[in-house]
């Protein structure tokens, strides 16, 4: 066999000792001690689990000097162990003899420390602006001559010829706060004033005077009113300041066909301007391109002038006075009516304006008012200012003249969100309070306040059925011969009638004592009474006249209804009527309570109760004005008790000094003594006439 001719090479190993193999010992009861072996190196230790199993293991065969070892270290851990266990129990020990002992309570409120005392808060700050925190007083029986407020003298003829020599608290408060304006803007007004306390001639006066000398018509002042009566009622105040002067005042109520009113407040002319005329021109022949083409506006009166001229617009009155809703047709449908020169701006019957909002008007008009002006009707000025405003540099160019709001009404709200829509700026608020402390303005709410001059009584009917029986008895007995017998006076200061309805045990002998008087023509005539009776509806008040005119004939000439469904025309002959005398009764509807301005009305009655506390603040407030005397009387029945003495008579939103509703009862046989057949057939023939005319 061939050997290789190399081989690896493999280093040597150590020789390693055998461990000895040790037979195991036959079990014995006695275990022998191991032989001692020559000394060995020390092994690895090995883990404590192993090592723990095998002290177990070999405990029985443990040596001697190990077992000492083991023992001491057995005591010496034993020593430590108890050490740690008597530490331990001496601190409890400690705690149990110094602790106190521990003492019970129930379940009542655990003691508190006393408070420190605060000061009491004290804000510095006021849930309204201070316009409204603070406002303007005015006591109502201020009065001032007209020569002392600065009024030029050609009015202080004119008011003198009318009988006006001394201006009344709310025209002594505002002519002072507005003649300065005439040249700047001082701020706005809201007034809070009764109605009859001189507010038309307050706003008025001060516009005519700053515009009196005035050549070219241009619409400088807007009133807006919530009523055709009270656009009349303006009216006439106005004309009247107006007559001397070129200014013209003008009316849009509707009571005139639309087309016609636009010709009124706004003239047409023709002004030469080739460029722009060619501009329009391009324009009207674009929209017959397109198929959609103004039917309005200023290419349809591009058609009416002549070659190269172009339709200028100019304002036909200086004031106008106009209810909300056609203003606003005015502004979205007349071409050339612009508002850019008006400087004042009157909402008189704020409240019920700004409740109903007819149209969206006060947004309509504020846009109207403080918007930029429609490129097409631009002046060179307006046209300049546009260039300019985004240019890097600007010619200097006046600014838009600011423009004067008045705000009024009876019963003004306090109410920021709706004074809000009518952007004030630095408003001040003027209130004319009665002389007694009870009647000023509270902060909170709506508060509406009576003339101090008003009397007002109560008189209830039972279930209504004979409430015009009750009516004439009032006219007959009180307001015309002013003789109720038997009427006495309470503690409590109401007017109780001898024998009420409560009181059944009266005789017949007392029903001669309370028959109704007689009423004739000449002492009618010669009467100077003026009663205004309002009902809730127009079919109530025409109801009413008819049964007044069966009940009593004597009554016919001198009584009248007016209704909102009369004409201009009619109303302002029946106002006039009313006013110089002609007739003694107006019955009319709720329509008509708001603003109705005839002077000398002495009693207004409340035929039907009103809808509301406001409503019922406006039907008496057209008594008692300009500090004249003035009764209001209202007729109830069972179920309207509860609501008028709990809200109108003794509710707290109806300031009225110290005076209180009295309550007037009247005997039931006193009130219908002969009539009741006269009234039955009276009812019989009504209703016959409604069938007829249904």
């Amino acid at each position: 066999m061939t050997t290789p001719v190399y081989t690896r090479w493999a280093p040597p190993k150590a020789a390693t000792k055998k461990k000895p193999l040790i037979a195991p010992s036959p079990p014995t009861s006695a275990p022998k001690p191991p032989t001692e072996s020559p000394a060995k190196k020390p092994k690895k230790r090995k883990r404590e689990s192993r090592v723990d199993e095998q002290v177990e293991i070999e405990a029985p065969s443990t040596p001697k000097k190990h077992k000492a070892i083991l023992s001491k270290f057995e005591k010496s851990s034993k020593l430590v162990e108890a050490a740690r266990a008597s530490a331990k129990l001496e601190p409890e020990e400690d705690e149990e003899e110094t602790a106190p002992a521990e003492v019970l309570h129930d379940l009542g409120p655990l003691p508190q420390p006393a408070p420190i005392p605060e000061p009491a808060f004290e804000p510095t700050f006021s849930t309204l602006p201070a316009w409204l925190a603070n406002p303007v007083s005015v006591k109502s029986s201020k009065v001032i001559p007209f020569s002392e407020l600065g009024v030029h003298s050609f009015f202080l003829k004119k008011l003198e010829k009318q009988g006006y020599k001394d201006a009344l608290a709310v025209q002594s408060a505002l002519l002072p706060m507005l003649h300065p304006g005439f040249e700047q803007h001082l701020g706005d007004m809201c007034v809070s004033a009764k109605t009859g306390s001189g507010k038309t001639l307050a706003y008025l006066l001060p516009i005519i005077e700053a515009l009196k000398d005035r050549v070219v018509t241009t619409l400088s002042a807007i009133v807006v009113v919530p009523t055709r009566q009270l656009v009349d009622q303006a009216l006439t105040v106005a004309e009247e300041l107006c007559a001397g002067t070129k200014l013209k005042v003008g009316t849009a109520v509707g009571n005139i066909p639309f087309a016609t009113e636009q010709k009124l407040l706004v003239k047409t002319r023709a002004h030469y301007d080739p460029k722009r005329a060619e501009e329009l021109h391009e324009r009207a022949m674009h929209q017959l391109e397109s198929g959609i083409v103004e039917r309005a506006g200023i290419l349809h009166d591009l058609e009416s002038v002549p070659a190269d001229h172009v339709p200028q617009y100019d304002s036909g009155f200086d004031i106008l006075i106009c209810t909300p809703g056609r203003l606003v047709e005015h502004l979205e449908s007349t071409t050339g009516f612009l508002l850019r020169s008006v400087r004042w701006l009157v909402i008189d019957e704020a409240d019920q304006l700004l409740n109903q909002n007819f149209q969206g008007w006060a947004t309509v008009l504020m846009d109207s008012l403080h918007g930029e002006t429609p490129e097409d009707f631009m002046n060179a000025q307006e046209q300049l200012r546009k260039r300019r405003q985004n240019s890097s540099w600007s010619i200097a160019l006046p600014e838009r003249r600011n423009v004067t709001k008045i705000v009024l009404s009876a019963t003004i709200r306090k109410d920021l969100t709706k004074l809000g829509s009518l952007k004030l700026k630095r408003p001040k608020l003027v209130v004319v309070e009665d002389e007694t402390p009870e009647a000023s303005m509270a902060t909170d709410g709506d508060v509406f306040e009576l003339p101090s001059t008003l009397d007002e009584f109560a008189i209830p009917v039972g279930d209504g059925s004979n409430k015009p029986l009750y009516l004439l008895y009032l006219l007959i007995n009180r307001v015309f011969q002013n003789q109720i017998t038997g009427a006495e006076q309470t503690s409590e200061g109401n007017e109780v009638f001898a024998g009420s309805d409560s009181d059944s045990s009266s005789d017949d002998s007392d029903e001669e004592s309370g028959q109704p008087g007689a009423l004739d023509g000449k002492s009618m005539s010669k009467n100077r009474s003026r009663i205004l009776i309002f009902t809730k509806s127009n079919e109530s008040a025409s109801r009413l006249t008819h049964l007044l005119s069966i009940l009593e004939p004597t009554l016919t000439p001198f009584t009248k209804t007016m209704t909102p469904s009369s004409t201009d025309k009619a109303a302002k002959r029946l106002l006039k009527s009313f006013t110089n005398g002609a007739f003694k009764i107006l019955i009319a509807s709720d329509a008509a309570s708001r603003g109705l301005d005839i002077p000398d009305i002495t009693h207004v009655i409340n035929y039907d109760v009103p809808s509301g506390i406001t409503s019922y603040v406006h039907r008496v407030g057209r008594t008692a004005r300009a500090n004249k005397a003035g009764e209001a009387w209202t007729l109830f029945t069972k179920t309207e008790a509860a609501w008028f003495w709990k809200q109108v008579a003794t509710g707290g939103t109806v300031k009225r000094g110290t005076k209180k509703v009295a309550r007037v009862e009247l005997k039931k046989k006193s009130v219908t003594w002969n009539r009741r057949k006269t009234y039955q057939a009276a009812l019989l023939e009504l209703q016959g006439a409604v069938g007829a005319g249904d």
